[in-house]
């Protein structure tokens, strides 16, 4: 998986969550007007309390001369992840990977997705999963581009009952990390 080189990819310190959250919220701000105003609004409720979720979690930051232009959540496998998913998927999860606008096409979120890939399997791990959905074509092609495949058995519907949360993963067995 290659990645960009003018960017880190770190733990996000205590005082820089805010700005992440931030940072996810206006990264995801292009999908507002197509979830209307009350279904927007949950979602920007759910960013702020998945970053503030006292599971274990890697809250990850990509920098860019000194400034943050991108973030994530990797999640261990958990009971409960997803509150309309009963399955346990057995192997790391990104959520809210998302990348400022002005940072995009740069290579930001292949170098969060590489981080995330080689602490999973670090980990031991021999996947890495995120969902997301057609509303993100997108990211949906730049998952496709960089190995991930459909993995239908953890799909789910999202709150507005119509958009179905589609599940990918990773093999890592064929990812280069270093």
């Amino acid at each position: 998986m290659s990645t960009a080189i003018d960017v880190s990819v770190r733990e996000a310190r205590l005082d820089e969550r805010e700005k992440a959250v931030a940072l996810t919220v206006e990264a995801y701000r292009q999908y507002e007007s197509g979830f209307g105003p009350a279904f927007w609004e949950q979602y920007i409720s759910n960013i702020k309390a998945q970053w503030e979720r006292t599971e274990p979690t890697w809250r990850l930051v990509a920098e860019q001369e000194d400034k943050l232009v991108g973030a994530a959540l990797l999640y261990p496998p958990q009971e409960g992840l997803y509150e309309k998913l009963s399955e346990t998927i057995p192997y790391p999860e990104i959520r809210l990977l998302g990348v400022h606008p002005s940072a995009r096409s740069k290579g930001v979120a292949t170098s969060l997705l590489a981080e995330c890939a080689r602490r999973a399997k670090q980990g031991g791990y021999s996947y890495l999963g995120l969902h997301t959905s057609s509303r993100m074509p997108d990211a949906v092609r730049l998952y496709l581009r960089l190995g991930f495949e459909r993995e239908p058995l953890y799909d789910f519907f999202a709150a507005d009952q119509t958009t179905v949360v589609e599940a990918y993963r990773l093999a890592l067995a064929t990812v280069q990390t270093s």
